[in-house]
């Protein structure tokens, strides 16, 4: 006969007895809610749903509570260890993620140690917060040749867009602050106090890598190992991660076109240089956009588009590349299902656009602590100008942010100081990039590999993948997923401090 988990806790908490799973919580802070089969319907139908009570604010434990969903796999052995998944974004759902990664973890991993991935807060089983209609209405596009009136217009219809957003959601703006990774990252901490875990390894990709770098600056001393895959470099600030970002999805997209031109196939199927090309293609479709029998019509934003959302994966680049000169011989057909195909799909129940700006906006220091939004917006495409942005085939990915100057809080949230490089951790790490990553620029993950002084903590490693995807782990190349798998399993480093991988 099997036990309710709540009369099981009671019997053995009376008895002055502990077990897995069971830890008590600190006064007033986490509580434990339930444990459930997760619903084939999350993504993590072989996990265990765990809820957790956790505070809204970690600062004050006795306030206001929520719920929190971690998704838990134990290990089908004796647990040697906890290995945790920290998903991109922000604003995906990592349950959503957690049946289809597990199901290319190694035998050994799936044996000794116990699997979480989780929803963070303010996605999917952990307070939702969506606001899909205020986004999918708006947009107003800025630039450094802006005039002063549509930077008005710009600011005006920013600041109403977050004011909707909220509405939407049904959520007070002025917790806005809830939303930050710092606090997110306590979340887990809980958790890991509820799993009787002493230590965690853990794999962030994309955002993930800024969720479990904040975790390990808050607790070093119960990370066993970190893997960051797309690195975000913490001490980075904006707008400088904006600039290199534009620059990124320019390069590769540059990258994109010798490797068709190089390539006898490609390069036989473009009528002539594919960059050359492109260009004379976005004048022309600026001008007389086309539509294509039974698609929409495409102008010179769904070439952009096109570009920007194949860029991150070289499949995808090579999808662009044959759609580019199937455009440039008069079919549109598949740069249409490109640029138009996805915006025409809603949104994804699997990722929160309200929740990606909640975080992002709030774990930047966008504007001063009383300061005026519109003037550093100035000082924005001032820098814009500056560099060049504009004059990128992609550079208007530098403006992604700028929705942050006039969100709820801008100007009245304590001021977000980068964190000092991490030099000497007290746990062994491995930092993996594609040196053609748009999204999480390699300069990112150079700059915090360089930090990582040899010999001064546990050891570290780095493997770079020449032309591979945005995130490279898991993708079924052995010269990546081996050593990660190793060091997952034993905390062990290659012997070789750098590793350069081919696509």
């Amino acid at each position: 006969m099997r036990i309710r988990p709540l009369l099981l806790l009671v019997v053995l908490l009376l008895a002055g007895c502990r077990i897995d799973g069971t830890a008590s919580p600190a006064p007033q802070g986490w509580a434990f809610v339930s444990e459930e089969p997760c619903a084939a319907a999350t993504g993590a139908g072989d996990f265990s749903c765990v809820t957790l009570s956790v505070p809204v604010d970690h600062a004050d434990p006795g306030g206001e509570h929520w719920d929190v969903t971690f998704g838990l796999l134990r290990a089908e052995g004796e647990r040697q260890g906890v290995f945790v998944t920290a998903t991109g974004g922000p604003g995906s759902s990592g349950l959503a993620a957690a049946d289809a990664y597990t199901a290319g973890f190694p035998d050994a991993v799936r044996q000794g140690f116990d699997v979480v991935f989780f929803d963070q807060r303010g996605i999917g089983l952990s307070q939702e917060l969506r606001c899909d209609e205020a986004y999918y209405d708006y947009f107003v596009p800025v630039d450094a040749a802006s005039t002063a009136a549509e930077r008005d217009e710009f600011a005006a219809a920013s600041t109403q867009f977050g004011e909707d957003c909220f509405a939407e959601a049904g959520v007070d703006p002025a917790t806005a602050p809830r939303y930050a990774t710092a606090q997110a990252v306590e979340d887990l901490e809980d958790f890991r106090q509820w799993l009787g875990a002493p230590k965690l390894t853990l794999y962030g990709e994309s955002y993930g890598t800024q969720y479990v770098q904040t975790y390990a600056g808050a607790h070093p001393d119960r990370v066993a190992g970190l893997v960051l895959d797309g690195v975000v470099d913490l001490t980075t600030d904006q707008p400088e991660f904006a600039v290199q970002a534009a620059k990124a999805y320019s390069g590769v997209l540059a990258a994109t076109f010798a490797r068709c031109d190089a390539d006898p196939v490609c390069a036989d199927a473009a009528p002539g240089d594919s960059a050359a090309g492109y260009d004379t293609l976005l004048e022309q479709l600026a001008a007389a956009p086309v539509t294509p029998p039974g698609g929409d019509p495409v102008d010179d934003l769904t070439l952009r588009a096109a570009a920007g959302s194949a860029v991150g994966d070289p499949y995808g680049r090579e999808d662009f590349s044959a759609a580019l000169d199937d455009a440039l011989n008069g079919d549109f057909g598949a740069l249409d299902e490109l640029g138009n195909g996805g915006s025409g799909g809603g949104p994804d129940p699997g990722f929160s656009d309200a929740l990606f700006y909640a975080v992002e906006c709030q774990d930047y220091n966008f504007v001063p602590q009383g300061g005026d939004p519109r003037a550093v917006l100035d000082e924005w495409l001032d820098v814009s100008a500056q560099q060049g942005i504009d004059q990128l085939r992609l550079g208007s990915t530098y403006y992604g942010d700028l929705d942050c100057l006039f969100w709820p809080g801008s100007t009245t949230t304590a001021d977000v100081a980068r964190p000092a490089p991490v030099t000497d951790p007290p746990y062994p790490v491995m930092v993996l990039n594609a040196d053609t990553d748009p999204n999480t620029p390699f300069v990112g993950a150079q700059d915090v590999f360089r930090d990582l002084t040899p010999g001064a903590g546990p050891a570290d490693a780095a493997i770079v993948q020449l032309y591979g995807p945005h995130v490279v782990y898991g993708r079924g190349d052995p010269c990546i997923d081996d050593p990660v798998n190793t060091f997952i399993e034993t905390g062990q480093v290659p012997a070789q401090r750098v590793t350069v991988c081919r696509w």
